[in-house]
């Protein structure tokens, strides 16, 4: 892993390396949330109109729906409930009352009661563990406490119909959202469905109300609950995640309790007094399956229906159960058909059923394909059968067919219980179902590892919920999917992070069938992926660590596995894993000089980590120490050894860079430089990446001795490079592109090369945003960075409003990554009060001006304690700031010439070891010194230090 530089402080406009507002998918907001509106907005956020640059782009695409709560509940007939009593479990319908969690309830009242603006919760756990009932009592509750209760759906979503505002849970009177005094809660169920751009355009509008705002997302959790978290850390929100664990867990209820409860409310619904006594089944008090709400639910329905039929029922366990209600599912087809309602038979409709609960609705076309591809039936059949399909599962969605069945767990354990290989001796599987999953996805191409082909539509969806099924059912996991991905293993990079890391967590599936799955993930970057390719290589590294046979294995798949934490953004995981393959490379290194080559590669990425998580000191003497072996190494064997070294040489002139020592970063750059040319005469193809960052970095080591000129040919080299590589595979180059631009709109700009500059930045703001859409842990920094110098650039031609805003999203950003990680981020934080500080003083707002630049003074100070040569020239310019404010302000201006005076003393020691960079600085903060004492009547003073004109 080699670094790679970004033009250091921006200084040649304003001296800006700060990221603004947030990551691209962030847009501003539209305004007030009102029931019944559509929100509209862009999903690009940066565009060309003439020539310039827009950061907002309104496309009039609608972007999501607010809708009253749901406070309206929908009833089903008797007749209806008593042929397909399953419909009774959804949630819209609430027939079971609410029970229990009364600890949650107390959590989600604080949460929302507490005196922040703004506020997100993600309340998240397994299908079926009561989130949507808990979110639906929780908004009734919040409404009788005065606050407007919305939810929000995604633009796909189906809207309530015409008319209503939704149904009535857990015993509200219906009509309208209520309340409104308070503030306003909008509720987000299934938030991990959501494409990332809209969710975090939504969540970003809830700062926009003109009243405290809540915003509470319901998700499943693990890989799911990650990649969202991944996302919402880049918000300027406070973030909080409730993790709902089992129902009975709740010291408020018990599983008899809750069935009972449930049952008598089953009875009404399906006006069966008959069975009003039926009791619990002994499993219900200690059976491991029940405790989950829906699990006695469903209990409790299957024994109420088996009451009344009086067949013979064993529901000991929830396998059981939903194999009860799904054989009355099938019961149902069969009634149908014999009477005539539909004429395709039960056994086609299980097919089709069983096709929806896979790929979920689909537009009609999409849905012919699917039923033919599956095997279902034929072509010719296709319409007959989705028209009688719909007759049983209506879809919520206009102009879509296969309708799965609901709830989700009821369609997982359908998939699940068709397939061969269950041992619930009550449901009859289907032999058709064995390799179902493999006719409808055989579209997809084997491909080589890395590549994505073009596959259905329905791809990422029938994964999703094959995964989903198999962690709770052991005989799809060892069986069809494991059978699926031995076959053809590369479907996996179609699924998404989410899916690959739910199912690296999956007990039974072999570990041959996640190394085969392994094997098709690239060794570069893959931005929707690299979250579950670091999820599967911690899956899988304890296994390859106890069969690795020595030492050296060992620290090879440390390596593999924190190069996969690195790309994921898991910095501090990388960290400790990089630190681990150190030390067992060091100790072979003392027995077998060989291995200080290996040791030297364990070191420079120990260094990168280092670097990462804000420990510069230790990541510069570790990188030196990675320089040393690399050069004794290279002068023995340079073919075998030089690229290596030019890694090295290219990470330590970063280290160097950030620690302020600029003669020796550049002069270590032109060496790596010389190096990679060397290479590429004998290897271009191999070497012209390593070629583009030496080149890259010494544009930027150039810029930071203030040689811009010298610094655009190889800037502009580093981009020719770059962008043929990309061509042939964005995924791996598209980021080191995005950087080169960024650095090229720079230097053009301070070089007064005006033409380009907007250009340059837009194009990096447009890669960085898909990246950091995928994955903002990993990409969300240098996209913020880089819509930062857009504003940077937009300043420059007086847009100073847009400038402001900027910066003051800039500052609520940084703030909340400084909580969380102080030492890598308070720097950040620091030039981004600075940056404010500017843009205030710009727009006359020099009270606030003040206040900005003496927070920033105070970490700067902090920091400049410890490390001078890092960041005493950011002290020197935020006092200079702080002096400058206090004599626009006309007062203190003794605490004026202290800080002028403070400034001028850090530039000139600056200046003697580097006079280049800082000469001017020291002549321009005497004359603010000189001014200061002028204004005071220390006129000779004055005089005396005011320098000469050139």
């Amino acid at each position: 892993m080699s670094g790679l530089a970004r033009i250091p402080g921006w200084g040649p406009i304003r001296r800006k390396q700060v990221p603004p507002s947030a990551p691209a998918a962030l847009v501003r907001g539209r305004g007030q949330w009102v029931a019944g509106s559509e929100v509209h907005g862009p999903v690009v956020q940066v565009g060309d109109t003439t020539g310039d640059v827009n950061i907002m782009v309104s496309t009039e695409q609608e972007l999501y729906r607010v809708d009253a709560f749901p406070f309206y509940r929908p009833s089903l007939t008797v007749e209806r409930a008593r042929t397909q009593p399953a419909r009774l479990l959804q949630a819209r319908y609430a027939v079971a009352d609410f029970a229990g969690r009364s600890t949650e309830l107390e959590q989600l009242a604080a949460w929302r009661d507490d005196a922040s603006a703004a506020s997100i919760l993600l309340l998240h756990g397994p299908g079926g563990q009561g989130k949507t009932r808990l979110a639906s009592h929780f908004a009734r509750l919040s409404r009788e406490h005065g606050w407007q209760v919305l939810q929000v759906l995604h633009a796909s979503d189906p809207p309530f119909p015409a008319g209503r505002a939704g149904p009535v849970a857990d015993g509200a009177s219906g009509g309208g959202a209520g309340g409104g005094g308070a503030g306003v809660l909008l509720v987000a169920d299934y938030a991990e469905h959501w494409p990332t751009a809209e969710l975090l355009t939504m969540l970003t509008d809830a700062t926009l109300q003109e009243q405290q705002a809540r915003v509470l997302l319901l998700a499943r959790p693990a890989g799911v609950w990650q990649t969202l978290a991944y996302r919402l850390d880049r918000l300027d929100l406070p973030v909080a995640a409730l993790p709902l664990g089992p129902l009975a867990d709740d010291p408020d209820t018990d599983p008899e309790t809750l069935f009972t409860a449930a049952r008598d409310r089953f009875v009404a619904a399906l006006d069966l007094p008959g069975s009003q006594n039926v009791a619990p089944p002994e499993a219900l008090r200690d059976g491991p399956g029940f405790r989950q709400a829906l699990s006695v639910h469903m209990a409790a329905l299957a024994a109420v229906d088996a009451h009344h039929s009086g067949a013979p029922a064993l529901l000991d366990t929830p396998e059981r159960v939903s194999a009860y209600l799904l054989t009355r599912e099938r019961a149902h087809w069969q009634t149908l058909h014999a009477n005539g309602r539909v004429r395709t038979t039960a056994d086609v409709l299980a097919h089709a059923a069983y096709t929806a609960a896979l790929t979920g609705a689909v537009s009609y076309d999409h849905g012919r394909d699917a039923l033919t591809a599956i095997g279902t039936c034929t072509s010719d059949q296709a319409d007959q059968v989705l028209t009688n399909h719909a007759v049983s599962y209506p879809t919520a969605l206009p102009r879509t067919v296969l309708e799965p069945l609901h709830p989700d767990r009821l369609a997982e354990d359908f998939l699940a219980l068709t397939t061969p290989g269950h041992t619930v001796d009550s449901y009859t599987p289907d032999p058709w179902a064995t390799t179902a999953p493999q006719r409808l996805l055989s579209a997809v191409s084997p491909g080589s590892p890395g590549e994505i082909a073009e596959t259905p539509v329905w791809t990422r969806a029938a994964l999703t919920s094959l995964i989903a099924a198999a962690a709770r059912w052991p005989h799809l996991a060892t069986g069809q999917l494991a059978s699926l991905l031995t076959a053809h293993p590369q479907l996996i990079l179609h699924a998404g992070g989410a899916a690959l890391t739910a199912l690296a967590d999956i007990e039974h599936l072999p570990t041959d069938v996640l190394e085969a799955v392994d094997a098709h993930l690239s060794e570069y970057r893959q931005t929707d992926l690299d979250p579950g390719a670091a999820a599967l290589a911690a899956r899988l590294a304890p296994q390859r660590l106890a069969a690795a046979s020595d030492p050296a294995k060992r620290a090879r798949v440390l390596r593999r596995l924190e190069a996969r934490q690195w790309r994921a953004g898991l910095h501090h995981q990388a960290l400790a894993t990089g630190q681990q393959a150190v030390g067992i490379w060091r100790d072979l290194a003392q027995r077998h000089p060989v291995a200080y080559a290996d040791l030297a590669t364990a070191l420079s990425n120990f260094g990168l980590h280092l670097r990462a998580v804000g420990r510069h000191e230790e990541a510069l003497a570790t990188e030196e120490e990675a320089v040393v072996i690399r050069h004794r190494f290279a002068q023995a064997d340079p073919a075998v050894h030089g690229p290596n070294l030019a890694e090295s040489l290219i990470n330590f002139a970063l280290h160097l860079e950030t620690s302020r020592r600029h003669a020796e970063a550049l002069a270590t750059t032109e060496w790596a430089l010389r190096v990679y040319r060397q290479l590429v005469e004998t290897d271009p193809a191999t070497y012209e990446p390593g070629l583009a960052t030496a080149l890259n970095n010494l544009g930027v080591h150039l810029a930071g001795a203030g040689r811009h000129e010298d610094a655009l040919e190889p800037t502009e080299q580093a981009v020719a490079i770059r962008r043929r590589l990309a061509q042939a595979n964005r995924a791996a180059y598209e980021p080191d592109l995005a950087t080169s631009l960024s650095n090229l709109s720079a230097l053009r700009a301070v070089t007064g090369q005006r033409e380009g500059v907007l250009e340059a930045v837009q194009e990096a703001v447009r890669i960085r945003s898909r990246l950091a859409q995928a994955n903002p842990a990993a990409h969300g920094f240098d996209l913020a960075s880089d819509l930062n110098n857009l504003g940077v650039h937009l300043a420059a031609v007086d847009r100073r409003a847009e400038a402001l805003a900027a910066s003051e999203d800039a500052v609520k950003v940084f703030r909340q990554l400084a909580e969380s990680n102080p030492v890598a981020r308070e720097p950040d934080l620091a030039k981004a009060l600075h940056n404010l500080s500017i843009d205030l003083a710009a727009a006359g707002r020099y009270e606030d001006a003040l206040d900005a630049t003496e927070e920033a003074v105070a970490i700067r100070r902090r920091f400049a304690h410890r490390l001078p040569a890092a960041y005493e020239p950011d002290l020197a310019r935020s006092l200079g700031m702080s002096a400058r404010v206090r004599v626009e302000l006309g007062r203190d201006l003794r605490a004026a010439l202290e800080a002028a005076q403070e400034a001028v003393e850090i530039y000139r020691r600056l200046a003697q070891a580097e006079p280049l960079p800082y000469d001017t600085d020291v002549r321009t903060f005497l004359n603010v010194q000189a001014d200061i004492l002028d204004r005071l009547g220390r006129t000779e003073e004055a005089t005396r230090i005011r320098p000469p004109q050139p």
